[in-house]
């Protein structure tokens, strides 16, 4: 029997797709390379290295197969491998993020954390189905399998090898009392003993001496706040069995140092005090009675130290946390306070279209605030870096210097240690009063504290206002630099409105707003019958938000200043009406030279100014029809358009159950109109928003830190900014009061605002946290960017004002009567 021949089949190359391989390659590669160019902040990061490497895979793996060139299996798999090599190495860098942040800040890291986990779904999506495409298709069934696995171990490897980070962020504590309240009462006991009578501290004296035998009236000295923004040497030891604390004061000027022009002879000094952690307190006390001078004394115990290492650009900026740590390197630290007294927490401005939206810490400044010798190329250079919109008009303009050669070793945090501390402030009168974050700890509202919240505020705006009529724009409540160039007749109105609004001190109040009204006046520009405002007198066009919030002032400020603006009332409303669209909308500019709208989308909040405005015209025109306003009846047909069209096509979608713009005028203006002007959809508008601005509102449930609780933030890592919590509080005021119109129970929004309005008393400046403020400039009352940003501008003190008079009056029957910081801690 003859053998049976059979052949064995050819050995085929596996058919490959060819079009759809390159529009997925091609498109993984666009999607890579714009990844490796746009998303790192510095240049040939790794995590830019391997998005580059990826990119060109992908890129070849597409070349191949449009040219059906034989390389392509191999190049594909090598793709493919590589692919998940990047899965893995990218979500062990993601999970180390994500854990050091939630092991640094606790609850509040889970935020960013959990985003940063849910990246890696972003990237699997972008690496896993075309890998396993790409392994199916060229190699073997079983191979590609055992390489899929291999990959999936990768991933779980890189997850978990991630978690190993949290380690890292604990800080090892420091010997010190137990308990903080233990210090407290014990720092209270010795004050007590040590020294029984605060104010028989050696005084500073504010006589200056006499220069000349002519007799003249010599200006009073100003006391020096406590503001030193000097390193001290007080470098813990977490292996020594002492507890070691920074204590700040005033004492008299070392012999032969003269004091600086108009100051008195005295100078903020730091002294590092160590004791056994049972003694400690008695020797912070001591070190005061021995040389202290009457006024604030800070206090810093120093808790727990833990070294810093470079990581990413999003986790370096991230290093310490705001208002709570302070930095050391080898010989020297700086408190927590004197971070924020310099801007160290608030050094980046990573995005460009949002300019004040800033926040973490940089290596560079650290250093150069440590006092490194730290070259001057590069901490401008990191300067630029850091200041994005800078750097992108020195870019354009081809003027952006390079990176110096020895900047990455300035970039590090290598040889720096993150410090945390609890900190104290004695304050004029002896008082202990526990801080966080630069803000009373223990703060809990009552109507004396809130009426004494509004008082400072009232005081604050009104010593801003300048010879001119204008108000300062900001101020620097560290060191007293103050700016007005940057104003604009909104802001200007918008406080002035507040003033007259709130203002308890009928002869002040008369006289800054006449003062801020005749200085708008002179910026109103006349064509026809209409009276448009602008902030420059060449200025070829009005805008529409440029006159609308000024109308409002007018209008509300009448009863205060009496009717020698009424002329300008009229223009004004006029000019509104010719800016009002038949839909019932708003054009945003008008042309002066020709009186005519011009067409464009309207900005932000000039809607519900318009109508806010508008409706109190109309009032006015019910009461006095002969002053010469537009008829009540054209006002009126005027505000129900635009009523209908914020309540009909303006936001009349889909989104508008999940997300609002920022609508606190529209409930401002339905508020006014209450009384002559109700509109029930344009009531609802409101309540729906506020609605929906309460759920973003920090709570208990928030699991967030108890100084956060009431801020209004869409994060938990990042500090809340002041004013949103005041532009909450503003429009849950107004959306009360056309809830109570309506009937409708109010229980759960007085709660809110009991929770909002505490979180702003706490961010108030005030005589207790204002041991570092600038003597010649008057810093209580005012309100900053947030616990993190120190600059206070006009504007964020009109609106937690705003918030604090109308939403305090909500709630001020509920409070309790006292609950200022007792003497004794419990």
């Amino acid at each position: 029997m003859s053998a049976t021949h059979v052949d064995k089949p050819a050995d085929r190359r596996p058919t490959l797709p060819r079009w759809s391989l390159v529009l997925v390659a091609g498109l993984h590669a666009l999607i890579f390379a714009w990844a490796g160019a746009k998303l790192p902040w510095s240049d040939w990061s790794g995590f830019a290295v391997v998005c580059w490497l990826l990119a060109l895979a992908h890129l070849a793996t597409a070349a191949a197969a449009a040219g059906k060139l034989p390389v392509l299996p191999t190049i594909w798999r090598v793709a493919s491998v590589f692919a998940l090599l990047v899965l893995g190495y990218l979500s062990w860098e993601l999970v180390s993020a994500a854990t050091y942040l939630g092991a640094l800040y606790g609850e509040l890291g889970e935020g960013i954390g959990v985003a940063l986990l849910g990246v890696i779904g972003l990237l699997a999506l972008f690496t896993l189905p075309l890998a396993a495409w790409g392994l199916g298709a060229t190699w073997r069934p079983d191979y590609a399998t055992r390489a899929l696995a291999v990959g999936g171990v990768v991933l779980v490897a890189g997850t978990l090898g991630g978690l190993g980070q949290r380690a890292q962020a604990r800080a090892e504590q420091l010997p010190m009392i137990p308990a903080s309240h233990e210090l407290e009462l014990a720092l209270h006991e010795a004050r007590a003993e040590l020294i029984p009578e605060f104010a028989a501290l050696p005084a500073v004296s504010t006589k200056p001496k006499p220069t000349s035998k002519r007799k003249r009236k010599a200006k009073r000295l100003l006391v020096p706040s406590l503001l030193t923004t000097e390193p001290v040497a007080c470098v813990p030891d977490p292996k020594a069995s002492v507890a070691t604390a920074v204590v700040t004061y005033l004492a008299p000027l070392a012999e032969g140092r003269a004091p600086a022009e108009g100051m008195a002879a005295a100078a903020p000094v730091s002294r590092c005090v160590q004791a056994p952690p049972a003694e400690l307190a008695r020797a912070i006390i001591e070190q005061v009675a021995s040389e202290a001078m009457h006024g604030p004394v800070k206090i810093d115990v120093l808790v727990a130290l833990a070294p810093l290492r470079t990581r990413t650009p999003i986790l370096d900026m991230l290093a310490l946390r705001p208002g709570l740590d302070g930095i050391c390197d080898a010989d020297h630290c700086l408190m927590p306070w004197q971070l924020i007294a310099t801007d160290q927490f608030v050094a980046n401005e990573p995005l460009p279209w949002i300019p004040d939206f800033r926040f973490g810490v940089s290596p560079v400044a650290l250093r150069d605030a440590l006092g490194f010798d730290v070259p001057s190329e590069v901490r401008q250079w990191d300067r630029e870096q850091r200041n994005a919109r800078r750097l992108a008009r020195l870019q354009a303009t081809g003027e952006a210097t390079a990176k110096p050669d020895d900047a990455d070793a300035w970039l590090a945090f290598e040889e720096l240690a993150r410090l945390e501390t609890l900190s104290y402030v004695f304050n004029h009168d002896g008082a202990l009063v526990p801080l966080i974050r630069g803000h009373e700890r223990d703060l809990v509202l009552s109507r004396e504290r809130l009426e004494r919240a509004k008082d400072l505020a009232e005081q604050h705006i009104a010593r801003a206002v300048q010879d001119d009529g204008r108000f300062r724009y900001t101020l620097d409540p560290f060191t007293g630099k103050q700016r007005s160039a940057s104003w604009n007749l909104p802001r200007q109105a918008g406080t002035t409105l507040v003033m007259c609004e709130l203002g308890r001190d009928e002869t002040r109040t008369r006289a800054v707003a006449t003062r801020s009204l005749d200085f708008m006046a002179k910026h109103g520009r006349s064509i026809g019958d209409l009276i448009a405002l602008t902030r420059s007198s060449k200025a070829k066009r009005a805008g529409l938000g440029s006159t609308a919030l000024p109308a409002i002032a007018f209008f509300s400020c009448r009863d205060r200043v009496g009717p020698k603006h009424d002329q300008t009332l009229a223009g004004i409303a006029h000019f509104l009406l010719a800016m009002q669209r038949e839909d019932g909308s708003f054009y945003p500019e008008l042309e002066l030279e020709t009186g005519r709208p011009i067409d464009g989308p309207e900005p932000m909040y000039a809607g519900g100014q318009a109508i806010f405005a508008l409706s109190l015209a109309e009032k006015l025109a019910l009461a006095e029809p002969e002053l010469g306003l537009p008829d009540a009846g054209r006002l009126h047909a005027a505000v129900e358009r635009a009523m209908a069209y914020y309540t009909g096509p303006y936001w009349d979608t889909f989104v508008r159950d999940f997300f609002w713009l920022e609508e606190n005028w529209h409930c401002l203006a339905a508020r006014a109109s209450l009384e002559h002007h109700r509109n029930q959809a344009y009531e609802q508008f409101c309540v729906d928003y506020m609605a929906y601005k309460s759920r973003v509102v920090l709570d208990e449930r928030s699991r967030v830190a108890p100084e956060f609780r009431g801020g209004y933030s869409v994060g938990n890592i990042l500090t809340p900014v002041n004013t949103p919590a005041a532009g909450f509080g503003e429009g849950m005021a107004a959306a009360m009061a056309i809830k109570q119109a309506r009937g409708e129970d109010l229980t759960a929004d007085r709660a809110r605002m009991r929770l909002a309005l505490e979180f702003l008393v706490r961010q108030q400046w005030h005589e207790h946290t204002c041991f570092a403020c600038a003597p010649h400039r008057t810093v209580v009352g005012g309100f900053s960017e947030s616990m993190s940003a120190p600059e206070i501008r006009i504007d964020y003190t009109q609106h937690a004002w705003a918030a604090l008079g109308h939403g305090g009056a909500w709630i001020i029957d509920e409070l309790p009567e006292q609950s200022e910081p007792s003497e004794a801690p419990e």
